[in-house]
């Protein structure tokens, strides 16, 4: 075993308990319907977090899919985010159309 690897298993399954009680939490959160009550800067925190751990992984083994399951999201939850993130980089439908075919 490398020092890396010996240093980040726990690293690794500290996050993977954190995300599990998270998931928890947050569907705990809904079901109570409290979303409200979650601060602005507590959801940017989560967001910011999901992304700079997918940046970090796509840094590593290259381009790969956003992991999302196919009922892990409603069209409303996805559309709300996707606005979100789009208005935050001061991005228009058009320039995302454009940079969403340029792959191909």
């Amino acid at each position: 075993m490398t020092e890396n690897t010996i240093t980040t298993v726990p690293d690794i399954a500290e996050l993977s308990a954190v995300i599990t009680r998270l998931g928890e939490l947050v569907q705990h959160v809904g079901d109570k319907e409290l979303g409200a009550e979650v601060s602005d800067e507590q959801i940017a925190d989560v967001l910011y977090a999901a992304a700079r751990l997918f940046s970090a992984k796509t840094d590593r083994v290259g381009k790969i899919a956003w992991p999302i399951r196919e009922d892990a999201l409603n069209a409303t939850e996805t559309v709300v985010l996707v606005t979100a993130l789009l208005d935050a980089a001061d991005v228009n439908l058009f320039d995302m159309a454009i940079w969403y075919r340029r792959a191909e």
